[in-house]
């Protein structure tokens, strides 16, 4: 419960650069279609008024969705039929929203950090929950000791469970749920891993930056974010909420009843 009041409270940054992005081209889209004059050049005019029109009913039409993902977000539901549309609206513009948190001296890490609370919060309101062998868990190898001298990247079960980091814990949940487990160190390996086993459902591991760029990179394959915990820095001897992370894969798994554990 703790988790989920930290994650409302930062929905409110990504959802509000969102608005403010799209008011930055409503309002002067907006203006130009009530105050545009040039009788001197009819034919110029109406060609601009045209583009400000198109402009304007896009965006109108963006602050409709992102309404309807705000009323999801708040009724714990999602609306029949709209799950994809609201969540491809608030991907659209992520590039811009980061850039409007700039200018307004938001740190892009607490832009990132909402984000992916807004995509999981939409993502847990839908109601998707498969087999333990349809979800695949996607680790950074910053989780394992950087002591260590067994790498397990492409092989997690080379770890020797020594106890200096929390691999051997992950390891025995996965087992336990019979969960399909990759320790990647970027991108293009966590991708391979999703072409590799092609899940119905990811839950992945990493930093702000590393999560948001591959939740995006995966629509519309859903995506669960889980940040890691950096005691000692990016990249170095990270950790996981274990709690959290068990939560989170038991929210997607169907017991053989045909309901999520």
């Amino acid at each position: 419960m703790v988790k989920q009041r930290q994650y409302a409270v930062k929905k409110r940054t990504y959802l509000g650069l969102f608005l403010a992005v799209l008011l930055f081209f409503a309002l002067p889209a907006g203006y130009l279609l009530l105050f545009a004059r040039d009788p001197l050049e009819p034919v110029s005019r109406n060609v601009i008024l045209v583009i400000t029109a198109a402009v304007f009913i896009f965006v109108l039409i963006l602050f409709c969705c992102l309404l309807l993902a705000i009323i999801s977000i708040m009724q714990n539901r999602t609306l029949p039929g709209l799950g994809w549309l609201t969540g491809k609206t608030l991907f659209l513009l992520y590039p811009l929203v980061v850039h409007c948190g700039r200018l307004m001296h938001v740190a892009q890490e607490n832009i990132q950090h909402s984000f992916i609370a807004v995509n999981n919060r939409l993502l847990a309101n839908r109601p998707l929950q498969t087999a333990a062998k349809n979800i695949l868990l996607l680790l950074p190898h910053c989780l394992q000791h950087e002591c260590c001298d067994y790498k397990i990247t492409r092989d997690p079960h080379n770890c020797r469970r020594c106890g200096r980091c929390q691999m051997p814990e992950i390891l025995d949940l996965a087992a336990h749920k019979r969960i399909r487990l990759e320790v990647v160190t970027g991108g293009t390996l966590a991708r391979q891993a999703v072409q590799k086993y092609r899940p119905q459902a990811v839950v992945a591991v990493a930093c702000e930056r590393d999560l948001s760029s591959g939740i995006l990179d995966s629509f519309p394959l859903p995506v669960y974010g889980v940040v890691n915990e950096r005691p000692q820095g990016p990249c170095s001897n990270t950790r996981v909420d274990m709690a959290l992370l068990e939560e989170t894969l038991n929210s997607l798994i169907l017991n053989r009843k045909g309901v999520n554990q």
